[in-house]
């Protein structure tokens, strides 16, 4: 019996030429804010316009910057390694993954999960729980501003950043 490696698919398809080319041509895109709000909208259609707005600052205004400029550091170090990689740069890209995958949960059931969401709130309220309630609603609130920081890893490197 042979066991059959798994068939690469998407992304893990394309050789790193093809990678290269693919993030020049979104760097470059004259649109990619507008062409982003519009791809979501398709692949999200219940979503409410601010998770769409967020989500696209995060990957797509923003977030490839985070990405040059974090290989960018990295580059400097390998042309000077007393150069120090910069924990900033590294917490500025970690910043947008990071909301971007707290958003890729939430923008599938779009409204209607935020709405199932509310009524389970007042539930809870109804039963008493106004403090769990209280901190239920703020998760919530900086879940859907896309503004949460993304957890303290805490992997400093030789140079303590």
């Amino acid at each position: 019996m042979t066991i059959e490696p798994p068939k690469r698919e998407g992304v893990w398809a394309l050789s790193r030429e093809e990678h290269v080319e693919l993030a020049q041509a979104l760097i470059l895109r004259k649109d990619r804010s507008s062409d982003a709000k519009i791809a979501f909208r398709r692949a999200y259609p219940t979503a409410p316009d601010e998770m769409i707005n967020t989500a696209t600052f995060h990957v797509y205004v923003d977030g490839p910057g985070a990405v040059l400029c974090w290989l960018a550091d990295a580059e400097l170090f390998l042309r000077d390694p007393n150069h120090r990689l910069c924990g900033g740069v590294t917490s500025h890209l970690l910043y947008h993954v990071y909301n971007w995958h707290q958003f890729k949960e939430l923008l599938p059931d779009g409204k209607p999960k935020v709405l199932a969401l509310l009524k389970e709130l007042k539930e809870l309220i109804n039963e008493g729980s106004l403090e769990a309630v209280q901190d239920t609603v703020k998760q919530l609130e900086e879940m859907f501003e896309g503004n949460v920081d993304s957890p303290d890893f805490d992997f400093p490197d030789k140079y303590g950043n």
